[in-house]
């Protein structure tokens, strides 16, 4: 069981880390399709492990469970920062105002909390396409917490 200190330090870690990943200049197409089929690969192993994790700890413990879905939550935010500062390093044609780590974690968090300001966006189909991916996956994401919230707090009731 994490406590509010481990979420965290979870959180510090994943950013720490995302901000000294080397990315190098991304001029190589062939660095393109390694990128883009790590990141799909990426995706697949999420949703595999987000589909097993959850289904083992649902009927057993409804805290673990909400505790696992905010875990998720820290990782996508990194994975898809990373995913978008790749494909705007490789083509900046692909977003308008993202050109930094920064701008890239930045327009993760403000699509999964469905802000969307319009300073940064996507432009071209590739961009389109991962933003797509990251909203379906954060829907999926946000019913499942909404659903283990209400099952933690409906155990805990009675």
């Amino acid at each position: 069981m994490l406590t509010a200190l481990q979420h965290l330090a979870v959180v510090a870690g994943l950013v720490a880390l995302y901000y000294l990943i080397p990315l190098g200049d991304g001029s190589s197409v062939a660095r393109l399709g390694v990128a883009a089929a790590l990141f799909m690969l990426g995706v697949l192993v999420l949703v595999w492990v987000f589909g097993r994790h959850t289904i083992a700890v649902a009927h057993h413990d409804k805290k673990a469970r909400l505790r696992t879905l905010l875990l998720i939550v820290y990782v996508v935010t990194i994975f898809f920062a990373l995913g978008y500062l790749m494909v705007a390093t490789i083509d900046p044609a692909q977003f308008a105002g993202l050109r930094t780590r920064t701008d890239a974690l930045y327009f993760t968090v403000s699509t999964i909390a469905t802000v969307g300001f319009g300073d940064v966006h996507a432009v071209g189909q590739l961009a389109r396409a991962l933003v797509a991916t990251q909203i379906i996956f954060d829907l999926v994401i946000l019913a499942s917490l909404v659903g283990a919230y209400r099952a933690a707090m409906i155990r805990e009731d009675r």
